[in-house]
């Protein structure tokens, strides 16, 4: 566990080394800073230990900084450290006084530390550049932690070069993956996920399981990494887990995911006066011809309500859609998913969502019933009508004469009550005038005639 709390402690060796001015790095331009872990005290030799098992609070560490290769001598030497101030601090008192080419004094938050003086032009033995002394601050057992130490290489006020180096502590083997979800392009495969081990000191070997879906997944193993793919239609998921025969790692989880036609970024039903206004909206299409709307009583059986309703081919703009429903069953509430067809005609469905209607929908007429409100009427008059069973219904408006004046309703609708306006307008868009029109509305074997006043 890292901490986001992290705090940068400077060593000055010489308060020049800050005004001269600083160009590309020309000397030492090889040099890699390494960090070791001593034991005791400092011996001045790369053992090459750079992790280890810290556990307890009060916990003694002591680093050795070296840089290799050294073309040029330095004049002196810049060090950063970067730590988790939570977890671990710098220890003033088994710092003083240590004999190291270049006096690593990090102030930090101890004020009463000196700047350590500075050498002249010193060629570092085996490259070393000092020691630092830290010490755990809180019980670090079981959590794991990095220490950054920057070594900013002087040959001459104004020829230096920072090399950074990181140790790490109480690291447990794992496994971790550039990416968790990749997309399987239809009829294709997929990029890859690559998945690497860290923590291990030998030769690993990964399992991948498949957790679901249909889709194949595939992988490479090279060296400490493995490479997943997948193909086929649908979508998969796989844990992975690795071992070099001792340790096994925690499992992480993949997931190739199916590339659908129509990316639907949101879809959603709601209770009008007469049925249910449904609305979707897609970011993408790829080929799509178009959409059928499907309702369902138990989320079981789907039955279409719609025509096919078109598509936008293969598009990337944003597209919102409208369907509404009007020949409701009489059930407290419906589903409703969308069928994607492909221009292949494959078809794609997504997920279903549910409309709660209410009693009202439920309380069917038990007999054909019409009504009309207000009238005399103007601008506009409702007809309100009851069935008892499903029926084709029909409305038509008709004039004093005897002449259709407006064809409002024509269609199959289920048991229920419904209203239709009519705003005094013929089947041309044109307004009628004042008189008196006749609304005859037939529903399978029932038939009735409601008389009218349009009032100007």
């Amino acid at each position: 566990m890292k901490s986001s709390r992290m705090f940068l402690i400077w060593l000055v060796a010489a308060a020049w080394l800050f005004t001269g001015v600083n160009v590309q790095a020309q000397s030492n331009a090889t040099a890699v800073v390494t960090l070791d872990i001593a034991t005791g005290a400092a011996n001045e030799t790369d053992e090459g230990v750079t992790g280890g098992a810290v556990i307890g609070a009060g916990t003694a560490i002591l680093i050795e900084v070296f840089a290799n290769p050294l073309d040029a001598d330095l004049v002196g030497t810049d060090f950063a450290l970067t730590a988790d101030q939570s977890l671990i601090k710098f220890d003033s008192a088994a710092n003083a006084g240590m004999d190291t080419p270049f006096a690593i004094v990090l102030p930090g938050t101890d004020s009463t530390q000196s700047v350590g003086s500075l050498f002249g032009a010193v060629a570092p033995v085996a490259g070393y550049l000092g020691a630092v002394n830290l010490v755990t601050v809180g019980d670090v057992t079981g959590v794991e932690f990095d220490i950054t130490i920057t070594a900013t290489l002087a040959a001459s006020a104004t020829d230096t070069r920072p090399v950074s180096a990181t140790i790490s502590f109480n690291t447990v083997p794992k496994v971790i993956s550039d990416v968790s979800i990749v997309e399987i392009p239809r009829g294709g495969v997929s990029p890859a996920i690559t998945v690497t081990a860290s923590g291990f000191a030998g030769a690993v070997t990964f399992t991948v399981t498949q957790t679901g879906g249909s889709a194949t997944i595939s992988d490479s193993q090279t060296g400490s990494s493995t490479a997943l793919t997948a193909s086929g239609s649908g979508f998969a998921t796989a844990d992975v887990t690795a071992t070099d025969g001792t340790t096994i790692t925690a499992a992480i989880g993949v997931t190739f995911s199916e590339q659908v036609p129509a990316e639907l970024a949101a879809f959603g039903g709601s209770v009008l006066e007469e049925g249910v206004s449904l609305n979707w909206t897609t970011t993408s299409q790829t080929n799509n011809a178009g959409w059928l709307v499907m309702r369902s009583s138990d989320g079981i059986a789907y039955e279409a309500v719609s025509d096919l309703l078109p598509g936008a081919g293969t598009s990337d703009v944003v597209i919102n859609y409208g369907f509404e429903d009007s020949s409701l069953p009489g059930v407290e509430a419906v589903y409703y998913r969308l069928d994607q067809i492909d221009l292949d005609g494959a078809i794609h469905s997504s997920a279903p969502i549910e409309v709660i209607l209410g009693a009202r929908f439920l309380n069917l007429p038990t007999e054909f019933g019409t009504h009309v409100y207000p009238n005399p009427f103007n601008p506009a008059t409702t007809i309100a009508y009851d069935l008892p069973s499903e029926s084709a219904v029909s409305i038509v408006i008709y004039g004093a004469l005897g002449q259709e004046v407006r064809r409002l309703v024509t269609e199959q609708k289920s048991a229920g009550r419904y209203t239709i306006q009519w705003d005094a307008l013929d089947n041309f868009g044109r307004s009628v005038g004042s008189g008196v029109y006749i609304a005859k509305i037939e529903a399978g074997q029932f038939s009735a005639s409601q008389k009218m006043l349009l009032l100007k």
